[in-house]
């Protein structure tokens, strides 16, 4: 992500520089599943666990409460700065729903040591191959990215079945970010090539539709192989975090000499910002719609799609009264100095062959720091809020009542 942010004074004044602006900080809008044997008949649930008070909540940053409490090793902008490598937030939705249904959860209180029955981990893809990086929240003991294969492993539901398991995963895998990407960083029509295209022609591309098979393949697969420890299954799709131009509130981009990278950048590629959101959200719940589709093909009965699309309608980023963190306001002063910053190295590394690479070295280094200290401010941007979890956890209840 270094060379696509330009922030800052500059940045101010261009059009072009807002689309990378907004390119940086929306490309942390996302936040996967499973990968597991697919079984050609499931067996009902067992009497144990239909009669079981344990819940279970396994997926990605959403259910895992990223924003409200902080899984990364260093402090973050926004909580306290001894919270850190924290286990799941309480807060969450799958808490909030256990209680509702009279379950016990556990949280894990400490991220790294996966025990209980809060699982998810922030930033889990549903599919192993599509998250082959090193684990940089617990690297001690050095190890791959844990993703939601290791979840289910923790989970051990055979041996402790569960009466309710909530499932939210898939947008990691297609790396929902990039493909934002694209689409905010154009100016008059023009792309600057950054990003990924995930849209043509209206349409996701044939390499986002090939891995939305494969979230769709190992959503359906861990759900086969979890349904007969389970009294019900609840898989959940995503919300949309983008709202429409219209939405969007004319004060959230500046006040009292502070700016949100996150609504600032918006609002200067709102439209085609929302367009491409809502193609490629569509495409991602569809996959997970027809992994639910496919496990009942398989003669799993006790699996129910729970649908938050629309939930965030009209609490989007950026709106009036949102679901989302939105971003945090950071000061202009230090805006415009790591923006000078970027901007310079930038132009260094655009122009080496003139005075080859080596002269942009110590520009480099204080470009990452800046960008690294920006980032912080838009950390947990379009995460679910505690009034965002309320509202998911209320659509949940809604949708399983009496079948929990």
């Amino acid at each position: 992500m270094g060379r696509m942010r330009t922030w800052g004074a500059a940045a101010r004044r261009s059009p072009v520089a807002w689309a990378l602006v907004t390119v940086a900080v929306l490309a942390l809008v996302v936040g996967g599943v499973v990968l597991a044997t697919r079984s050609a008949r499931s067996p009902a649930p067992t009497a144990p666990a239909l009669t079981s008070t344990r819940a279970v909540a396994l997926g990605d940053s959403v259910p895992y409460g990223h924003g409200l409490h902080n899984p990364y090793l260093t402090p973050q902008v926004g909580l306290p700065a001894a919270w850190v490598s924290q286990g799941p937030s309480s807060a969450a939705y799958p808490s909030q729903v256990a209680s509702h249904f009279g379950l016990t959860m556990t949280v894990r209180p400490t991220n790294c040591a996966l025990t209980g029955d809060q699982l998810a981990i922030s930033g889990a893809v549903a599919d192993a191959v599509d998250n082959t990086a090193r684990d940089g929240q617990c690297p001690v003991p050095s190890q791959q990215a844990r993703n939601l294969g290791d979840e289910v492993e923790a989970a051990a539901l055979s041996r402790h079945p569960a009466r309710l398991v909530t499932i939210q995963d898939g947008a990691d895998d297609i790396d929902f970010a990039q493909c934002l990407l694209h689409q905010l960083a154009s100016v008059g029509g023009v792309a600057l090539g950054l990003g990924t295209q995930c849209v043509q022609n209206g349409a996701v591309t044939p390499a986002v539709a090939a891995k939305l098979a494969d979230v769709r393949t190992s959503l359906a697969s861990a759900i086969e192989g979890m349904a007969p420890d389970v009294g019900t299954i609840a898989v959940l799709d995503y919300y949309q975090p983008i709202p429409s131009p219209s939405q969007i509130a004319d004060d959230t981009s500046a006040s009292h000499l502070h700016t949100n990278l996150v609504c600032s950048g918006l609002e200067a590629n709102a439209a085609s910002t929302a367009a491409a959101a809502h193609v490629v959200l569509d495409a991602l719940n569809s996959s997970i719609a027809g992994a639910v589709a496919d496990a009942r093909a398989q003669h799993v009965t006790n699996v129910r799609l729970i649908d938050v699309a629309s939930t965030f309608e009209g609490h989007g980023i950026c709106t009036t009264d949102p679901y989302v963190f939105s971003g945090e306001p950071v000061p202009d002063a230090t805006l415009a100095a790591d923006a000078a910053d970027i901007l310079a190295a930038k132009t260094c590394t655009d122009t080496d062959a003139l005075h080859g690479a080596a002269a942009c070295t110590g520009l480099t280094a204080s470009a990452t720091r800046a960008e690294a200290e920006l980032e912080g401010y838009v950390w947990r941007a379009a995460h679910p809020d505690s009034a965002g979890q309320r509202a998911l956890a209320a659509a949940a209840e809604d949708q399983l009542r009496g079948r929990v």
